[in-house]
């Protein structure tokens, strides 16, 4: 999890390298799985999403969500 570093000369909040890159990496890890998620809730049959509280219908909306929705 990202952290914001105070600045006393500047009194502004900024953000250090890594903890910048850290916070990319996390972001393009969650839409990798996000991805991942969708995909395989293609592959449920109808007795599979209901087990898990999803319709057809509800399936569909996600799986067409761009990744970087939630």
């Amino acid at each position: 999890m990202a952290t914001l570093l105070h600045s006393a000369d500047t009194g502004r909040e900024t953000l250090s390298f890594a903890h910048l890159l850290e916070a990319v990496s996390n972001t393009f890890g969650l839409w990798r799985q996000r991805m991942i998620t969708r995909r395989e809730l293609a592959q449920l049959d109808d007795r599979m999403l209901q087990d898990i509280g999803f319709s057809r219908c509800d399936a569909e909306i996600e799986m067409n969500k761009p990744f970087w929705r939630e």
